[in-house]
């Protein structure tokens, strides 16, 4: 028989889970198909590589033998089909971007998407929704060719640059029934004994890093009431009343029934920044940061 690349990466994936359910479950296949390519391979080596209980795939002698090669013509075939993709949308002048969740609200992030598709067919955009940390992962892998993240980041390979975009304030979020306000700029102290509604936790970087930042140098760790995944989503909660948020200044743009925006007495920022590699000459992306760099909002940056 003629092994294919369906068979080694079935291989690996049995290998590495030990059940075979679990790695049907990562190749996106019904276990059954993955038993049959796993048997096929071995049929075709005339070796057994697996001792099979039940589900479970523990590597026979044979199997570990095999691993190490398997691993190199997966590991092989995925960089061959992302060198692929990537140059593919350079021909195409197509463009990847992601962004995270907050960046929505921010008018640069309209102005940019709208400068973007005027300049069709000459750039073909394409968004996709992403944490600080997963944009920065496809970046290195070549399977994302812009993204747009705020501060704090990620820690960034030398070989991905940053442009900011622009700097906003950091302000709290509460209900407008909240007993403790009062007009004008309030210390982030005072909000000490409430409870946080809280972004997503990255492995870096992200606004819940800053969040707890901000509050470790008030003298406080924040009280997690809540972790939600969408920023819209959290200020509709604090309406509710059931917590606060701090959130970036153009937040107050969603405009949410029952939520006061609080300016903070403290200098806490958050910067708007648009990531991509540096090796990266393809004409789309080029265009991209043309376009990014004639909207950079220069007053924002004195903030």
């Amino acid at each position: 028989m003629q092994v294919e690349l369906r068979h080694w990466r079935a291989f690996v994936a049995a290998a590495e889970a030990e059940h075979f359910g679990v790695a049907a479950e990562r190749l996106g296949i019904s276990q059954p198909a993955l038993s049959q390519l796993v048997r096929t391979l071995e049929r075709g080596l005339g070796a057994t590589l697996f001792d099979r209980v039940g589900r479970g795939a523990r590597l026979t002698g044979a199997g570990r033998e095999l691993l190490a090669q398997a691993r190199a013509v997966a590991d092989a075939a995925e960089v061959a089909e992302r060198t692929g993709t990537a140059i593919g949308r350079q021909v195409r002048r197509a463009i990847l971007a992601g962004y995270v969740g907050s960046a929505a609200f921010h008018p640069l992030f309209s102005a940019l998407v709208r400068r973007i598709g005027a300049d069709r067919p000459k750039v073909a955009l394409s968004l996709d929704q992403l944490s600080g940390t997963e944009q920065v992962r496809r970046l290195a892998e070549a399977r994302l060719d812009v993204g747009i993240a705020r501060s704090p980041l990620p820690a960034l390979d030398p070989a991905l640059g940053t442009l900011m975009l622009a700097r906003e304030r950091m302000l709290m979020a509460v209900a407008e029934t909240w007993p403790g306000l009062r007009d004008g700029a309030m210390p982030l102290a005072a909000f000490a004994e409430e409870p946080f509604l809280q972004y997503i936790e990255q492995s870096s970087g992200g606004l819940r890093r800053l969040t707890a930042q901000a509050c470790g140098a008030a003298g406080f760790a924040p009280r997690t009431a809540q972790t939600v995944p969408q920023i819209a989503a959290m200020l509709c909660l604090v309406g509710t009343g059931i917590g606060v948020a701090m959130v970036p200044e153009t937040m107050t743009r969603f405009e949410v029934p029952g939520v006061v925006y609080v300016p903070l007495a403290e200098r806490i920022v958050t910067d708007f920044t648009l990531l991509y590699r540096r090796s990266d000459t393809a004409p789309g992306l080029r265009a991209v940061l043309r376009i990014a760099r004639r909207l950079i909002d220069k007053n924002s940056l004195s903030i």
